[in-house]
């Protein structure tokens, strides 16, 4: 996928980003209010039957599965609301699927650590050796989450290419991260009272 940064200085990248997200068809405003139905509703998960069974918080889920179930979740919620036009991703495609103009497809992203990063998995900042590894493409528009326990802390909306990850320099580390110039830049925050609601580590918002 083309990047809309190609060529651009590090000075321009702020504008093309808001160039970019308005062109989309999924605003901030409407993002930020199936996030917030769809955290509701995984918090109010049931796991089990009347018999045998207990709320979803109760059990002290990884990260990991609260973003996967969060994730499901918000693309359901998408397809409620634009009926024909999004639904979740299977395979290859992006997470959020857009069935009228798949370039406008969108991946997700969340942390549930204790600050504003997000972090991919180690292939995200390695050179594709070979077609397999390469079947999701990484670059585009990108809805980070943060989020910490219970509590959604920030929502984010904007476009992350490829060559934006960077790995962990240790052979053995897991991860990759972002450079400051994307967070500065390439994603826009979208606001709103729930932020408030964030821990008081968070207060600074820099973390």
């Amino acid at each position: 996928m083309a990047s809309p940064y190609h060529g651009a200085h590090v000075d321009q990248w702020a504008q093309i980003t808001r160039n970019v997200v308005e062109q989309h068809p999924l605003t901030p405003d409407l993002i930020r209010d199936a996030a917030l139905l769809s955290w509701s509703r995984l918090w109010n998960t049931w796991v089990g039957d009347a018999k045998i069974g207990f709320p979803l918080a109760d059990i002290d889920p990884p990260a990991t599965v609260i973003a996967y179930m969060f994730e499901k979740l918000f693309a359901k919620e998408l397809a409620v609301r634009l009926p024909g036009a999004w639904r979740g991703g299977v395979g290859s495609e992006k997470d959020l699927h857009c069935l009228t103009d798949e370039m406008m497809s969108v991946e997700m992203k969340a942390s549930g650590q204790l600050g504003y990063k997000i972090y991919g998995n180690r292939s995200y900042g390695q050179v594709l050796e070979n077609a397999d590894a390469a079947k999701k493409d990484k670059s585009g528009f990108y809805i980070t989450v943060n989020f910490y326990g219970q509590t959604l802390t920030l929502l984010r909306f904007g476009w992350i290419d490829s060559t934006d990850w960077q790995a962990q320099k240790s052979p053995t580390g897991q991860m990759a991260g972002l450079p400051p110039e994307v967070y500065q830049h390439k994603l826009l925050r979208i606001g709103g009272p729930y932020i408030l609601n964030g821990p008081v580590q968070l207060v600074d918002g820099k973390r």
